[in-house]
This record gives C-alpha cells, structure tokens and sequence, in this order.
C-alpha cells in the first residue's frame, strides 16, 4: 500500500521488478541508475552472488520530485528470478504498490517466462 506521510508531505509507493531468472530486471535498475539525474536517485543496492545473480533483492530509490504539494519517492526492487528463491519473491512482493513483469523475448526464453508468470501467483495481461 503507498504510504502517505502527511506531517512530512511525503508518499512512497514500492513497485517490483518480476520475471525469470537472467531476464534483465536489475539490468532495467543499473539502466534507471546510470540515466535518472544524480540528484533524483539514492544509491543502488544489489545483494549478488559471484556470478552476478540476484540473491535477495535490489533496491534503488527514485524521488519523482513534488506532486500537489506532496514529496514523491518510487522504491524499485528486484526478485531473484530462480524458482529456487520462491520464498524470497513472496516476501518482497509484501506490501507492494505495482510489479513490472519483465521477461526476455527471445525464443529460448519462453519456459522459464511462462514459469513465471503461473508461479507469480498474479493475473498478467500480455500484449504482442
């Protein structure tokens, strides 16, 4: 749920990054870190293993500057996308205000999406 800090004029809504494993969902957060103005962002915080996979989650926090008098902030994460981490991807979807399913369309992608999306335990619209 966004939460609405009215003392501070604050709203922070979490919106997640959910797809299969080496789809690009922290690649789309290094994209947003390296592109968003320096002032807008916080630091990018990536829990990794050696080989570069996501562990646990990701987190870069976005200010969108002030709507109707309100400081706005987007926190965006990532899930690991193994099925392994099943558990891990429920605990950071808690609380979650939007998701943005990402996927990698080539051909040789497609189990692992169509996992993800029976695993995410959501209705998902796809287009195309």
């Amino acid at each position: 749920m966004v939460f609405f800090n009215y003392a501070t004029k604050e709203i922070t809504a979490k919106i997640v990054y959910y797809g299969p494993g080496l789809c690009g969902k922290t690649t789309n957060l290094e994209f947003l870190h390296a592109n968003v103005p320096e002032h807008s962002h916080g630091k990018l915080i990536s829990l990794a293993t050696k080989t570069d996979r996501t562990l646990f989650f990701d987190l870069l926090p976005v200010e969108l500057g002030t709507i109707r008098g309100m400081k706005t902030r987007l926190q965006l994460y990532t899930v690991p996308g193994q099925v392994f981490y099943n558990s891990t991807r429920k605990l950071v979807l808690k609380g979650v205000d939007g998701i943005v399913f990402v996927v990698d369309s080539r051909n040789s992608s497609w189990k692992p999406t169509s996992r993800a999306i029976r695993t995410s335990g959501r209705t998902c619209v796809t287009t195309g």
